[in-house]
């Protein structure tokens, strides 16, 4: 009967569904995240923050970690994080451990020069592992798109992801941050109920084509506690409305207050459920390696940088006790 699914699509469903777990996941290199996240073949994960809140360096992070130790490559749109050029360059600090810039600011607004600099024979080593593994992608050059780069709406972007996927080799697709997209919201009565579609297809294609799409949205305005404390933004404070808590899968916040060290990582919503439980955990950022790392304190305090696990199997086969 049309409309009913048949018997034998369903047992072959469900077979698969309980020999797989529901698909390939893969850890992120922090054991203290571990329970509450891990990046799934084919999902989606939305992430968060306040600016200068270290989320698009701990996504960076993650994208390393995943290209070093299981060969994933992505598809990186990312003008909010800078010109292409900047973007390598901070790929390349994640990299090597050494520093692209000549000088950074500290938290007391110290210029602060830098020791530890890429020579240009390094930039030159790393360039190339950085264009193999992160496809930039280039709105000035795609379907004869003009210079400015809200040019591409979503839907064009993920769709170019889809339609290249093989060529290029990608794991996955990156938007940062979404405000930099062509929001084309033409035959749509509201923005959300325009939202609402846009994500909604996103989810399909992501599921239907094994390909894991992250995007950065920026929340609204901070809100203050009693003390003048800005309060961390969650799912429903994104910019524009309740349609991203309504339709994420995963929804990660990177929270830091002004001159602080620890940088809280909350997993609001993680969908389905081998990716994780909701819950958070603190990271700490060395400004020096570009990296973060998690106080091991089972090993007296250390400071402990992501790592693979020996046991690379999908993460709901694995203890993190």
């Amino acid at each position: 009967m049309g409309g009913i699914i048949e018997f034998s699509k369903l047992r072959q469903d469900v077979m698969k569904l309980y020999e797989t777990g529901g698909g390939k996941t893969y850890y992120c290199g922090f054991k203290c995240l571990a329970p509450h996240y891990s990046i799934k073949e084919g999902g989606v994960t939305d992430w968060t923050g306040y600016p200068a809140s270290g989320k698009t360096e701990l996504l960076l992070e993650m994208l390393i970690n995943c290209n070093k130790w299981y060969g994933h490559k992505h598809l990186i749109y990312m003008p909010d994080a800078g010109t292409a050029a900047e973007v390598a360059g901070k790929l390349m600090h994640k990299l090597s451990g050494k520093q692209f810039d000549e000088f950074f600011y500290n938290k007391r607004g110290e210029k602060i020069a830098i020791n530890n600099r890429l020579s240009q024979a390094e930039v030159d080593r790393y360039l190339p592992e950085i264009h193999d593994s992160f496809k930039i992608f280039d709105p000035t050059t795609y379907k004869n798109k003009n210079t400015r780069s809200k040019s591409v709406t979503p839907k064009e972007y993920w769709d170019f992801a889809v339609q290249n996927k093989a060529e290029l080799g990608i794991f996955g697709a990156v938007i940062d941050s979404w405000n930099y997209m062509h929001h084309d919201t033409k035959g749509f009565a509201r923005e959300d109920k325009w939202l609402e579609d846009v994500l909604s297809y996103r989810n399909e294609l992501a599921e239907q084509h094994n390909l894991h799409l992250h995007t950065i949205i920026h929340p609204t305005s901070a809100k203050r506690d009693k003390n003048g404390n800005i309060i961390a933004p969650d799912m429903h404070s994104l910019k524009g409305g309740s349609e991203w808590a309504n339709n994420a899968k995963s929804v990660v916040v990177a929270h830091r207050d002004f001159g602080a060290e620890i940088t809280t990582v909350k997993v609001a919503k993680a969908k389905p459920k081998i990716v994780g439980i909701a819950g958070e955990c603190n990271l700490q950022y060395d400004l020096q390696k570009g990296k973060y790392f998690e106080i091991d304190f089972t090993d007296g305090g250390r400071n402990k940088y992501a790592e693979r696990l020996e046991n690379t199997r999908t993460q709901s086969t694995l203890s993190f006790n």
